[in-house]
């Protein structure tokens, strides 16, 4: 059994026997050849990156195409690394991602008679180590590069091949999220042409959208036309308000508008039928979409229809942008991916009234995906009248005058947390948990701590133990490039009693700490200005990262933690 950096001993090794005369057999153990490979996927092509143990190049990194001609040449080159090494390997493969593009390929991959282990990552974790070691450069071939360096450092788990059924969930949203972003589009320009042909209805009706607006409009497309209508037209519109249609006929009689001609109203109409047929379009895309959702396999992502508020729709766009609960540490985590939390930002301009808007207000922020962030605002609406938790959550927040949409978000958040836990869990929505655990923190505050709780445990102001066993295991990733430039070279090896041997300016040499090398051993170098090292002798090299996380046998992200809280420093999270 060899060894290699990190004094991480190869777990995976092929033992053979040999039967000798007089019945003796020699057991020998062939240590497994480990290879790292990175590829970062694109729409017509990917990138492949290959590297060895010792973090050098192991093969021509090469472009290929999204094609089975693409995907042979591929397999060629991992054929040829596999060959390598007699048959003893194993092909540590990381994948970059870019959203559907690369699904193919990962189920192609799947389908292929290696010894591989194959790992998808995701977008900002991939990005946080690229920055970490290969510092700004961006481009194809580094991306791939630093996934092939993750891949052979970190050995990450492997992932299962995306379902298609998951899949045909995302096209069908995607294809819902694109038709509302373009029906948002087409009302904003029919805003824009009613504002030299009838200005005055935008300030009457909320939603110039909705369908009794839109028949009004194809029959008058314009304020002349209004105007010269008879009133009881306008009240025979289905679903027409009588104060509103009395409103709108003496607006259209006094309007301010100039542009009144037959080519506006072409427009008008002409622009009207495109804001129709993407309503219509929407109507067909819900239908499609509950069929993708009516075939997915049963799981975990199927409880959060059961929380109060939120419909069918809601539940397949979270579910096709969350793809699996696994993907956050916590229900904070969710609530930050979807951008969900206020921000304060200056105001200016006029209100609907014509006053001035003055000082600072609270808007969302505008991280996180805007089609799930609609959804999630009119579920909120609906929670509030049938959700508990939220209906109570709402209450308080109105009770301490906040505005509106502000509490609007805080509900949102709400519906997230639910979200997180029901998933979680696999458990259906209780909507009476909230008021159950807070009739037993109270039962429990009135008779004491049971017996049997071990005091280390015990909920008091002044014992913070309590919070330990939550948290371990569960620590959030971290930016890696962030947490490179708090580290220093020195302070690691410092930490493990290592003493140079020769120094040259900002040069040292010594015995390497990686593989036990002698006292008087002067093979291993170190750069402290540039914090890095490189060993001649087991032919290890890297920066602080690489080192740290040699010394301490982990991954790097465990090993950041620990040396986290041994000095103290603040690391920034993801």
């Amino acid at each position: 059994m060899t060894s290699i950096c990190g004094r991480r001993q190869l777990e995976e090794s092929r033992e053979i026997c040999f039967f000798v005369p007089f019945g003796f057999y020699i057991l020998t153990t062939i240590p497994v050849s480990h290879f790292g490979i990175g590829i970062d996927t694109a729409r017509y092509g990917h990138h492949v990156s290959f590297m060895d143990e010792n973090k050098r190049t192991a093969s021509k990194a090469f472009h290929f195409e999204e094609c089975d001609q693409g995907y042979q040449k591929l397999l060629k080159a991992l054929q040829a690394l596999a060959a390598k090494s007699s048959s003893n390997y194993h092909l540590n493969i990381r994948i970059d991602a870019a959203g559907q593009y690369a699904d193919n390929f990962i189920h192609w991959l799947h389908k292929q008679k290696l010894n591989m282990t194959i790992s998808v990552g995701t977008t900002a974790k991939n990005k946080s180590y690229r920055e970490a070691h290969y510092d700004k450069r961006k481009a194809d071939p580094v991306e791939s590069l630093a996934c092939a360096r993750f891949a052979i450092v970190e050995r990450p788990p492997a992932m299962l091949p995306p379902n298609p059924a998951f899949s045909t969930l995302r096209s069908v949203v995607s294809a819902m999220e694109a038709n509302a972003t373009n029906l948002t589009r087409l009302v904003n320009q029919l805003h824009l042409l009613l504002a030299t042909c009838f200005p005055e209805l935008a300030m009457l009706v909320n939603d110039i959208s909705k369908g009794y607006c839109l028949a009004v409009l194809a029959k008058y497309p314009t304020a002349k036309r209004l105007a010269a209508a008879k009133l009881d037209s306008i009240l025979d519109i289905p679903h027409m308000d009588p104060e509103l249609a009395k409103k709108l006929h003496l607006a259209a009689k006094s309007s301010t508008a100039h542009a009144v001609d037959e080519v506006q109203e072409e427009l008008v109409k002409t622009k009207l039928k495109e804001v129709l047929a993407g309503k219509q379009q929407s109507i067909a895309l819900l239908k499609i979409m509950k069929k993708a959702w009516d075939s997915l396999p049963e799981g975990a992502h199927q409880r959060i229809h059961s929380i109060k508020g939120i419909g069918l729709q809601t539940a397949a766009a979270l579910v096709a942008k969350m793809v699996k609960i696994e993907r956050f540490q916590t229900d904070s985590a969710l609530i930050g991916y979807f951008g969900i939390f206020p921000e304060e930002t200056n105001t200016s301009g006029t209100n609907r009234d014509g006053t001035p808007k003055k000082g600072t207000s609270f808007h969302m922020c505008k991280k996180g995906n805007d089609h799930v962030r609609r959804l999630l605002y009119t579920a909120a609406q609906s929670a509030v009248k049938h959700n508990p938790a939220v209906r109570a959550l709402y209450a308080r927040q109105a009770a301490m005058g906040k505005p509106y949409n502000l509490i609007m978000g805080h509900c949102m958040a709400k519906l997230l947390r639910q979200v997180y836990a029901v998933w979680a869990k696999d458990e259906n929505f209780d909507p009476e948990y909230e008021t159950k655990e807070k009739q037993a923190k109270e039962k429990e505050k009135a008779v004491g701590p049971s017996v049997d709780t071990p005091q280390s445990l015990e909920v008091t102001t002044t014992n913070s133990k309590v919070i330990e066993p939550k948290l371990k295991g569960k620590r959030p990733p971290i930016n890696f490039a962030a947490f490179k430039s708090q580290l220093s070279i020195a302070e690691v090896l410092r930490s493990h009693n290592w003493k140079d041997r020769t120094s040259r300016g900002q040069q040292l040499r010594g015995p390497c700490p990686i593989h036990n090398g002698d006292d008087k051993d002067r093979s291993f170098a170190v750069h402290v200005g540039k914090n890095t090292f490189c060993c001649h002798s087991c032919h290890s090299k890297g920066n602080a990262l690489d080192l740290l996380t040699s010394l301490s046998d982990q991954s790097l992200h465990d090993a950041a933690w620990d040396w986290i809280d041994r000095t103290g420093i603040s690391p920034q999270l993801l």
